[in-house]
C-alpha cells in the first residue's frame, strides 16, 4: 500500500513539473461522389486527418514546435496514406533561420506555387481524378507536379528568414524510400522502386508590381540513381517552377518541370525523359470561386521503346464556402491518355466529381 501512493505520489510530482506546450488540435474529413464516362464513380474519400500540433519557446528566445498529423488511407486496411498531411515532424526557429527534422514536406513543395491547386476540386494537385480513373500512363512519382511531391520522407529541411520578398530552403533527404508509410526502423533496404539520397534546393519571391501581386518560386532536385541493384541507371535530376500572379478576384497561374533521364538508364538506346506543365485560372466572387485548368505530362520510358506516353486534363471547378469550416464543390475533367501506339485504342475518361469537407 504504502509503495502504490509513494508511487502515485511521485507521478503527480512529475506530471505537475513538466514543461508544457501549447497544444492544438485540427483536422479535416470528406466525401467525394463521382461519375462519368469510361470510369467506376461512387462514393470515396482522398485522406481523413487529425493533427496534433505544440509550440513553445524556450529560455534562450527560440521556438521549437511539431505536430504529428495522421492520415488514414483506407480505414483497417492497415496501410498508411504516402502523401502528407501524415508526417511527424519537429521544427526550431531562430533568428538565423528554421531547421525542420523529420517527415516533412521538402524546399520544392514548400516554395514552387501550387498551381495545380487552383481549381476548385483541388485541380490536379491532391490527384482526386485517380481515384476514380486508373490510366494515367506518362508519370513517374509526379502526377502533374515534381517528382515525389508532397511525399513525408524523413529529412532536414533549412529555411532562411524571408528577405526583401525572397525565400531560400534546402532540404537534405537521406533515403527517399524511407517515409510516412514505411518502417521506422533504419534498415539497409532496396531503392528499387525510388531514388535514394536527395538534395533540394529552392528559392522563391513575392512582390506586387503595378497593382499585381505575384509569387514565383524555382526549385531543383538532385540525388542517387533509382536503384542500388542498377549502377548504370541515371541519377535523379529535375528542374521545377511556377508562377502566380492575382489582381483583384482574378488569379492567373503557370507551374513546370522537366525531369531530363532521371528515370532511365545510361545505355538507353532511347533515352529516357519525363516532363509537364499546368496552367490555370481562378476567380473568386465571395464565398464562390471558378476556376479552369490544363495540364499535360509527357513520358518516354527508355530503353527499347520510343513511345511517347502522353497524359492530358481540362478541368472546370466550381466552389462554394458555407461557412463554419465546411466547402463544398464540384470538378469536371475532360481526361485524355495515350501510350504512344497508334495501334491501341485509346480510354478518355470524362469525369464529374463532387465534394464536401469540413476543417475543425
Amino acid at each position: 500500500m504504502f509503495k502504490l501512493l509513494f508511487s502515485i505520489i511521485i507521478m503527480v510530482f512529475t506530471f505537475t513539473n513538466l514543461a508544457k506546450a501549447d497544444v492544438k488540435i485540427s483536422g479535416f474529413m470528406q466525401h467525394i461522389v463521382g461519375m462519368g464516362d469510361e470510369i467506376d464513380g461512387g462514393v470515396t474519400d482522398k485522406f481523413t486527418r487529425v493533427s496534433f500540433g505544440a509550440d513553445t519557446t524556450t529560455d534562450n528566445g527560440w521556438t521549437v514546435g511539431g505536430a504529428f498529423t495522421f492520415s488514414t488511407q483506407v480505414v483497417n486496411s492497415g496501410s498508411s496514406d504516402a502523401y502528407l498531411p501524415t508526417a511527424n515532424s519537429m521544427y526550431v526557429q531562430t533568428d538565423i533561420g528554421t531547421v525542420t527534422i523529420g517527415q516533412a514536406a521538402d524546399a520544392a513543395t514548400n516554395l514552387v506555387p501550387r498551381v495545380s491547386a487552383m481549381v476548385p476540386g483541388d485541380g490536379t494537385d491532391g490527384y482526386y481524378f485517380a481515384l476514380f480513373d486508373s490510366g494515367t500512363l506518362a508519370t513517374s512519382d509526379t502526377g502533374f507536379a515534381e517528382v515525389y511531391y508532397a511525399q513525408a520522407s524523413s529529412r532536414i529541411n533549412y529555411a532562411l528568414p524571408v528577405i526583401n520578398g525572397f525565400s531560400v530552403q534546402v532540404t537534405y533527404t537521406p533515403a527517399l524510400e524511407f517515409n510516412s508509410s514505411t518502417s521506422n526502423a533504419r534498415q539497409q533496404t532496396t531503392e528499387a522502386s525510388n531514388h535514394g539520397e536527395a538534395t533540394h534546393v529552392a528559392v522563391s519571391y513575392e512582390g506586387v508590381m503595378d497593382g499585381i501581386s505575384y509569387v514565383a518560386g524555382i526549385a531543383t532536385i538532385n540525388g542517387n540513381a533509382k536503384s542500388t541493384a542498377g549502377a548504370t541507371n541515371n541519377d535523379l535530376a529535375v528542374v521545377t517552377g511556377g508562377i502566380k500572379a492575382t489582381m483583384g478576384d482574378i488569379t492567373l497561374g503557370f507551374h513546370a518541370y522537366d525531369h531530363g533521364e532521371s528515370f532511365g538508364s545510361v545505355g538507353d538506346a532511347n533515352k529516357a525523359s519525363d516532363a509537364g506543365y499546368t496552367a490555370a485560372i481562378e476567380y473568386v466572387m465571395g464565398n464562390i470561386t471558378l476556376g479552369v485548368g490544363y495540364a499535360h505530362q509527357e513520358k518516354v520510358d527508355g530503353g527499347s521503346s520510343s513511345n511517347v506516353k502522353e497524359d492530358t486534363i481540362t478541368y472546370f471547378g466550381l466552389g462554394y464556402d458555407i461557412g463554419g469550416g465546411v466547402n463544398t464543390w464540384v470538378q469536371f475533367d475532360n481526361i485524355s491518355h495515350s501510350d504512344g501506339d497508334h495501334a491501341t485504342t485509346e480510354t478518355d475518361p470524362q469525369l464529374l466529381m463532387a465534394g464536401i469537407s469540413l476543417g475543425f
